[in-house]
Formats: C-alpha cells, sequence, structure tokens
C-alpha cells in the first residue's frame, strides 16, 4: 500500500516543465517524459525546450500540454573553442530569451521544474526572481570538471592534460558563476540524481543539493515477457548464440565498453553492446574483443522493445561505466528481473544492494566478475535478485507518481495537498 499525493483538479498549480534539449533523447530525456503524466495528474503542466523530440512532441499532444518550441531547432555549440569560451550558456540564454511565448509562460506559471543538461541553465537569467523553482540538477558539467571524458576509447588522456586544465579554466570559472549566484538564492530547490550526484555538486559548487532519483515503470520494463516483446526479439538480425551479457552505452571510455571486453577474456562469456560511436571506435572495439577471444555484438538502434528483450535474454547485465551519476540501466534490470552486475561506483550504489539484488564488483577484479556471471547463471540466484530488485525499486519510489510527489513538496513545502491516495 503506498500513499501519496493528489491534487483537487479545481487546486492544481501551473507547472512549468523545461529542458534544453529533448533530441537526442538518452535516460535523462525518457525519466522527464515519463513522468509527464503522473506530473499532469498534479500540475496545470506546459512544456518548454529549445530542441524538441517525436517523442516529445508526441507525448504533449497525446496529454494536451502545451508545448513551446522554436520554429528551428537550437543547435548546442559544438568545438573547443566553444567549450574553451562557455558559449554555451550564452547561447542558450539568447535562444531562451528569443523563445515565443516564454516569458508569459513564466510569468503566468506557479513554479518551474528545470532539468539540466544542454541548453537548460541559459533559462535561469529570465525565470523570475519571485517564482519557485526546482532544479533537476542530474549531475555538474561532467565535461568541465572531470577528467574522464577527456580520455579516448581506451582510457588514454585526448591530449595534455595540463592543456585541458588550461583551456577550461574559465569554463569552469562560467560555470560555477553562474551556478552560484542563480541556484544559491531564495525560491530555489536543487536536487541531484543520486547521493554521489549529490556529493560531488557540493564539492564544486560548495552548497548542497537534495536527492531526487530517477524512475522506471513497470508498465515499460514489465517483469514477464509481453507479446510485443517476444516479436520484437525476433527482429533482431543476427541474434546472439547464449551465453552473453549485455551492457548499453555509447562507446567512450566513460561507459566503460573497452573494460568489459577486457573483464570477459576467458569467461566464454560474449558480450551485447547496446549503443552507439564512430565508425573507427566500433572498428577498435571489434578488434579489441578479436584479441580478447570474446564473441561480440552490438546493436545501435534497436527499440524499446527490442532493449527490453535483449536484456531479459542475457545471462546478466552489466556496467564498468566511470562515475556514472544515477544508472538507469541498473533499475531497469532490477525491474525486469534480470541479473545486475555493476561496477562498485558512483551512483549504482543507490540503487543496487550487494548480494541482494545483484553484486557490486571492483573494477580491476577479473576473477570476481567471473565468478558473479557464474552465480547469475543459477535460476535461484537469478529469481531472489529479481524478487529483491522490484521490491527494491518500490523501496526508493523509484516510479513516476513518486516524483511528481517529489517534485510539488519541492516546490511548495508549506502547501496542505487536499487529498490523499492510497493505492
Amino acid at each position: 500500500m503506498q500513499t501519496r499525493l493528489k491534487v483537487g483538479v479545481n487546486s492544481k498549480p501551473r507547472l512549468l516543465v523545461a529542458k534544453g534539449c529533448f533530441d537526442p533523447t538518452g535516460g535523462a530525456e525518457r525519466d522527464v517524459m515519463r513522468c509527464l503524466r503522473s506530473l499532469s495528474e498534479q500540475f496545470e503542466v506546459s512544456v518548454a525546450t529549445l530542441r524538441p523530440s517525436k517523442e516529445i512532441t508526441k507525448i504533449c499532444a497525446d496529454l494536451g500540454l502545451t508545448l513551446l518550441s522554436p520554429d528551428v531547432p537550437w543547435v548546442v555549440p559544438t568545438g573547443i573553442l566553444n567549450e574553451v569560451l562557455h558559449r554555451k550558456q550564452r547561447a542558450s540564454f539568447q535562444a531562451w530569451n528569443s523563445l515565443r511565448g516564454i516569458k508569459k509562460e513564466l510569468e503566468k506559471v506557479d513554479g518551474i521544474h528545470l532539468v539540466s543538461g544542454d541548453g537548460s541553465l541559459g533559462l535561469l537569467r529570465i525565470v523570475p526572481p519571485e517564482k519557485p523553482l526546482h532544479v533537476h540538477y542530474l549531475e555538474p558539467d561532467r565535461g568541465l570538471h572531470e577528467w574522464v571524458l577527456h580520455l579516448d576509447l581506451q582510457g588514454r588522456p585526448k591530449r595534455p592534460e595540463i592543456l585541458t586544465s588550461i583551456a577550461l579554466g574559465f569554463a569552469r570559472f562560467s560555470d560555477k558563476r553562474i551556478v552560484r549566484k542563480y541556484l544559491n538564492r531564495k525560491n530555489v530547490v536543487v536536487s541531484a540524481n543520486s547521493t554521489y550526484s549529490s556529493n560531488i555538486f557540493e564539492s564544486i559548487y560548495g552548497f548542497k543539493a537534495g536527492i531526487i532519483r530517477p524512475t522506471v515503470s513497470s508498465s515499460e520494463f514489465t517483469e514477464r515477457q509481453t507479446d510485443e516483446e517476444e516479436g520484437a526479439w525476433k527482429e533482431v538480425e543476427d541474434l546472439p548464440e547464449p551465453p552473453w551479457v549485455v551492457t548499453i552505452g555509447g562507446f567512450s571510455w566513460v561507459k566503460g565498453v573497452w573494460e568489459c571486453i577486457t573483464m570477459l577474456k576467458g569467461s566464454g562469456v560474449g558480450l551485447v553492446v547496446v549503443g552507439r560511436g564512430s565508425d573507427d571506435d566500433l572498428h577498435a572495439l571489434k578488434e579489441h574483443a578479436k584479441d580478447m577471444d570474446v564473441e561480440l555484438w552490438v546493436y545501435s538502434n534497436l527499440d524499446l522493445s527490442q532493449l527490453i528483450a535483449t536484456m531479459r535474454r542475457s545471462r546478466a547485465v552489466i556496467s564498468m561505466a566511470h562515475g556514472e551519476p544515477f544508472g538507469l540501466t541498473a533499475i531497469e534490470a532490477l525491474s525486469v528481473g534480470v541479473p545486475a552486475l555493476f561496477v562498485d561506483e558512483g551512483g549504482f550504489r543507490d540503487s543496487i544492494v550487494e548480494q541482494e539484488c545483484g553484486r557490486l564488483l571492483p573494477r580491476d577484479d577479473r576473477e570476481s566478475w567471473h565468478a558473479a556471471i557464474e552465480q547469475a547463471g543459477d535460476p535461484e540466484t537469478a529469481k531472489r535478485w529479481g524478487e529483491n530488485g522490484r521490491s527494491r525499486i518500490s523501496n526508493l519510489r523509484l516510479d513516476p507518481d513518486s516524483q511528481a510527489e517529489f517534485i510539488y513538496r519541492a516546490l511548495f513545502p508549506n502547501r496542505s495537498p487536499i487529498e490523499i491516495e492510497e493505492e
């Protein structure tokens, strides 16, 4: 039985949900879209973005939500010079400032829910200071504040570290100044997406962020296979032969794909990679797998049903990502009931309890990983972890209704709900 906030129809506050970019669509974007229906039950919702996707356009249309977006989608400034001069923030502010209807909408709404990402923080400059503002600051800009994004596929520096540090010095200063100026003030509540991210936020910006974790939908990531999923699996080309494990993420060092291949050497288990990257990096991954004598399958264009089918048929879902802020893949695996084997770092510690609903493993202990993969092949263990994993999701309240309630309470801590509904 779960108690959640239910706001009366005639008393719904007006909420603007804003995010700089919904395209390309990744985990953060999926999380926002997943929660819009629940937010609409508690707020009169409108949505604003500088770069919409087909998915957010359709969801807003289906829910009858106003979507504010430019006629020509905003393009994120790229290249080393734009990064060094931190032009992304200035360009996004100009784009928000010229967005038709945004200032009127900001005046009209009772509160704003801003989700971080490319282009998001530029909105802060035009938000009226008296408006309640919740910033779901999922993670500090990792390209500015961490080295791991400046390493190539194999973990080698893309350029001398001293050059990177000097080049990004102004951008880091500018980022800290903007965050402290606009977020460390009255009427603003900041939430990170995990305990790990909250601690990183404080170490960089000098003040605390709360925690609102991402969500998973049990109607999407179902405990049992659906007919749609079964049909989707048959459409996957070059179906792999078992046993194999799956990792989800782009071709980069930060997502740990290279290390997953290295770790699997001698295990007798293949690897399915669901992600994208350059042709050169794909070739390098295939050559590395050949050197490690690890069978490798790579899929870059799976739809959701195919992704879930791929997860469900694997021995385990694994990740060796570096400093992952939260890791939606972990709770998606728990929801489906697939054994989750993740590196003992970052936000994975928020969702996985060692030996209870999966494994948290040392990065460099290959024997422990091989033993865990063998353990995941035991049906009784997999069943127990699956049951405990779904309980973990419930206990942490990683569902859209709960996130909508958390956002309501962050924005209006002193406003009493009209009705409490038990489910």
